[in-house]
């Protein structure tokens, strides 16, 4: 598994404002300082939803540098990839938005991805779908363990299938802090265990004493539509 990336952290956010710039044209994407990239990533998680279904609000802290090595494909805060291009595990990075302790800069990290729209935005009545938990991560710079060492995921990687005639279903990365040492996974998937429809990764964080630090998501959606 590739380690890093090969663009500079300062090129992948302009794209990725950018980018959301296009999609959601009131909303300019100027880079002046930290504080506007901020302002700008909580922006595009609030116009798609991701606040509100997924999240309460937040001050994002860290860039989620979410990338599939095998087919080039960037998590880009709301940008479309193909279904077959997230079949194998992420590479990711995270890099702080804002100035940080020393203290706070070996806090322990945990990386989610759920489904909000399972089995569709419109029908969320398996959402949340829980697809993968990997913890015991620290910043700035982290990676999924090598496939031979599993001690770090609570949940293997579930690839994002959603079925046919569903509609683009948005997949939702999110960055929680915290203590892991009493964590445990859901006790299952559908509903990340919880029993109620859009119940998630908000319940189980809270449950878990860990908070939301930073998110970055895609769309998906099967070719028969």
């Amino acid at each position: 598994m590739c380690f890093g990336h090969r663009f500079p952290l300062a090129g992948i956010v302009l794209a990725t404002l950018a980018l959301a710039a296009r999609t959601h044209p009131q909303h300019q994407a100027v880079v002046e300082n930290d504080f506007s990239l901020v302002s700008s990533i909580r922006d595009t998680l609030r116009d798609n939803d991701i606040i509100d279904d997924v999240l309460d609000d937040f001050e994002p802290q860290y860039y989620l540098d979410i990338t599939y090595p095998k087919h080039h494909e960037t998590v880009m805060l709301g940008n479309d990839i193909p279904v077959k291009a997230v079949s194998k595990r992420p590479a990711f990075t995270f890099h702080s938005l804002l100035s940080r302790t020393g203290e706070d800069k070996n806090s322990t990290l945990t990386l989610v991805l759920t489904d909000p729209d399972a089995t569709s935005r419109d029908d969320p009545k398996l959402a949340e779908m829980c697809h993968w938990i990997v913890t015991n991560l620290t910043a700035p710079i982290s990676e999924i363990p090598p496939r031979s060492e599993r001690s770090g995921e609570l949940e293997e990687y579930l690839p994002p299938r959603p079925p046919e005639k569903t509609g683009r279903h948005r997949y939702v990365f999110v960055l929680l802090e915290g203590d892991t040492t009493d964590i445990k996974p859901p006790k299952e998937r559908v509903h990340w265990g919880y029993g109620k429809i859009r119940h998630g990764v908000r319940d189980w964080a809270q449950e878990n004493g860990l908070d939301v630090v930073g998110a970055n998501f895609f769309f998906a959606q099967n070719k028969k539509q």
